[in-house]
């Protein structure tokens, strides 16, 4: 089976940069540094937002469609979806709890107990994420190999994935990284 690196390499990348803004986001934990601690976590909580919807819009489904035409082979698919259905919610509530607690610490201070709550936060997301994006790339991300789309479609969902991940915040406007 030939992959196609189109699909999987962009989500595969796109990964990798939410890593490094999760990362970025916990150094800046470590220096106590409240602003870019709510610059990086902001801009990492809207752009793992944009990759989950370029997922749940595109990509899921059509994953689901290739398992429902080879039942038997792929059967454990949409149980794999919705375990990461879950890990999504999951990841965006505990991300708008980090930065409700960011923006707090603005009006009322409590930089160190606040600081030391978000890395808390992070550190379960980022623990969590490790597994889920394994699971992505190793059991989903394969499934858009060239036997399971046709070129079409797969140029088709290529450009619409791209352009979720293009689709930034109006709050990020002229800013696409760390």
């Amino acid at each position: 089976m030939t992959l196609n690196p189109g699909i999987s390499s962009l989500l595969e990348s796109d990964h990798a940069g939410l890593d490094g803004l999760l990362h970025s986001t916990m150094a800046a934990i470590q220096r106590a540094d409240v602003v870019r601690t709510f610059e990086h976590l902001d801009l990492f909580w809207a752009r793992l937002a944009m990759h989950i919807r370029s997922e749940h819009r595109y990509l899921f489904p059509a994953v689901r469609d290739v398992a429902e035409r080879s039942p038997g082979a792929l059967g454990e698919i949409p149980e794999i979806l919705e375990t990461l259905r879950h890990d999504h919610h999951f990841f965006m509530r505990e991300l708008a709890r980090a930065v409700k607690a960011m923006r707090l610490v603005f009006h009322f201070g409590n930089e160190k107990e606040t600081l030391s709550v978000v890395r808390e936060l992070l550190e379960a997301v980022n623990a969590r994420l490790e597994v889920h994006n394994r699971i992505e790339e190793g059991s989903i991300y394969t499934l858009t190999a060239g036997e399971s789309f046709d070129a079409a479609a797969t140029e088709q969902m290529l450009g619409s994935i791209k352009k979720e991940l293009d689709n930034y915040p109006q709050r990020f406007a002229g800013r696409r990284s760390a």
